[in-house]
């Protein structure tokens, strides 16, 4: 029969042997070691200045002092003296000092015990779960990455009218919300004292299209800083703004005037079919450049200005098409082209936006002024030429 039990190595009484007390109570020692084993910390590498009696720490792979040269053993003091005794396989150790219990294992040393994780009612890591809350981190940040590709964090939802969003809190008051809430469309909300909720941004699962009030709610919308939709003061819209009064393209952008026979403070010759307008403010609606185009093939253009809040004349602008062709005028400023050329059997002439004439006749002498002649005339030329006005 061996001196000792095979496991814990508690020495046996044997026969005829004197003071059995002392073998008795050095099994009881060493009973009262590892039986509901308690260390005060585990992985520890120095002894400590005034151990406790019965003081058992977990020592770690580089103990020094006393402890030098009793790598990975229980370092227990006892009347007096440090005494060593190695842990066994599958020994369980409560530490104090992590508030932790650990097993022994030959290959990774004092380790934390498995724990089931699947079907958990809840899990808290650094602080408490709870019955809604079933997941719960107190970190400084929470890591989800790759495992050798892409990543995807999922939020399901059973039906389309519940909810699957993200909602961002400041002291447990709700201020801003992403994600799918009632619905399929993604919505952006905002809070001020997270019981008041403004939709910024929602984006039509079907069209793709954004509403919210961080869009323009119509093309005339002016609300600062909002985002500006196709049509908004014209852009990116083949009509513009329709409007019935030349005065009221105020806002830079674009317009249209779909009937100029009933538009209002049209530019002089503008009387048929559609016309655009560009419009340019440089100070509220007191300073504003128009530029008009008439978009029914004539390809007449026309300017005005608009000066502390009072709109001047319009002003046709010249083109290739329209230098050249009937000169007409009213009061003094033209309202067709700038030079005229035509002639009969009398001869030709050459009449300008001035009001100025030239007519000649290079076969025979003019006896008799031109009909079309007003006012003062001129005969130069053994009268084959003749100045004077045409209106």
């Amino acid at each position: 029969m061996p001196d000792n039990s095979p496991i814990l190595a508690l020495p046996f009484l044997l026969p005829s042997q004197a003071q059995k007390h002392v073998t008795h109570n050095e099994a009881l020692r060493r009973l009262d070691i590892v039986v509901q084993l308690s260390v005060i910390a585990f992985d520890a590498v120095t002894p400590p200045a005034d151990p406790a009696e019965g003081e058992i720490h977990a020592l770690g792979n580089s103990p020094v002092a006393a402890w030098a040269g009793q790598a990975s053993t229980l370092a227990v003091w006892l009347d007096g003296n440090w005494q060593f005794s190695p842990p066994l396989e599958g020994w369980r150790a409560w530490g104090r000092t992590e508030q932790q219990l650990r097993i022994w294992t030959e290959s990774g040393g004092w380790v934390l015990p498995r724990a089931e994780v699947q079907n958990l009612a809840g899990l808290g890591i650094g602080t408490t779960s709870d019955p809604t809350n079933r997941l719960a981190v107190q970190s400084d940040a929470s890591l989800l990455t790759h495992d050798g590709g892409g990543h995807q964090l999922k939020i399901n939802k059973a039906t389309d009218g519940d909810t699957a969003t993200l909602l961002f809190q400041s002291g447990w008051t709700g201020h801003a919300e992403i994600g799918l809430a009632g619905d399929t469309d993604f919505a952006v909300k905002v809070s001020g004292n997270g019981s008041s909720w403004t939709e910024a941004l929602r984006l039509d699962a079907t069209s793709g299209q954004a509403t919210g009030t961080a869009v323009q709610a119509s093309p005339d919308d002016t609300t600062t800083g909002a985002l500006m939709t196709v049509g908004a003061f014209g852009l990116g819209d083949t009509s513009g703004q329709v409007i019935s009064d030349f005065n009221a393209a105020t806002r830079n952008g674009y317009y249209t005037l779909a009937d100029l026979a009933t538009a209002l403070n049209a530019p002089p010759g503008f009387t048929t079919g559609p016309a655009g307008i560009h419009t340019i403010a440089s100070t509220g609606t007191s300073d504003i450049t128009q530029i008009a185009f008439g978009l029914d093939g004539s390809g007449s253009t026309a300017i005005r200005h608009r000066r502390t809040g009072i709109w001047k004349g319009w002003q046709l602008v010249y083109t290739q098409d329209s230098v050249l062709g009937p000169v007409s005028q009213a009061g003094g400023i033209p309202t067709g082209a700038v030079i005229e050329r035509g002639g009969n059997g009398n001869g030709e002439y050459v009449r300008f936006a001035d009001g100025t004439q030239l007519c000649t006749n290079a076969n025979s002498p003019i006896t008799t002024a031109p009909a079309a002649f007003t006012g003062p005339i001129t005969k130069i030329d053994n009268d084959k030429l003749w100045i004077g006005n045409w209106f």
